[in-house]
């Protein structure tokens, strides 16, 4: 019996100790995030009144050397007066930061690193590449790529706060420490 109660106390004080982590951390995939991108870019985004640009088929990858993520989509750019659209695809990359307020992770620094567009002459190329990284650095700052809810902030009793975020090469590690509750 003395045993059995030794092996139950026993367990109960590492169950204790897990839960009351000073510090606890949590991975979001190069999928999670790529989810919330498609989520985010159903509609089309208006351009100068006369464009309508599509992105679809986000593909994210977490860049460990660079510290930024890269988003590859697949890009239509119509032009809504005559009609026409154009294809292509558009790489662009950018810092992720915690967002205390919103408990939040935010894409910033946005920079059009590639653009193609088929078939168009390199006179036309310039011209949407500097829309683009101007469209890129008005739409894409600042989104919101992952929100955390309160839940997601509390373990047990404890409640956590972001302490930091490292890109990794399989995704984005997210350090928690645990506040000091009175």
């Amino acid at each position: 019996m003395t045993r059995t109660y030794d092996l139950v106390l026993l367990l109960a004080s590492l169950l204790f100790a897990c839960v009351s982590l000073p510090e606890r951390s949590y991975r979001i995939s190069e999928r999670q995030v790529q989810q919330k991108i498609n989520e985010r870019f159903l509609a089309p985004i208006p351009l100068l009144k006369v464009f309508q640009v599509n992105l679809a088929d986000p593909v994210v990858k977490f860049d460990a050397k660079t510290g930024r993520m890269k988003t590859r989509f697949n890009v239509k750019l119509s032009h809504t007066p005559s009609g026409k659209s154009y294809t292509g695809k558009v790489l662009v990359s950018g810092e992720l930061q915690f967002d205390a307020l919103a408990n939040a992770i935010v894409l910033n620094e946005v920079e059009v690193d590639q653009l193609s567009l088929d078939g168009k002459e390199s006179n036309y190329m310039e011209f949407a590449s500097v829309a683009a990284q101007s469209l890129a650095a008005e739409k894409l700052n600042g989104v919101s790529l992952y929100a955390f809810k309160p839940q997601d902030l509390k373990f047990g009793a404890d409640f956590y706060q972001v302490k930091g975020m490292q890109i990794t090469d399989s995704g984005l590690q997210i350090t928690f420490s645990r506040l000091n509750q009175p």
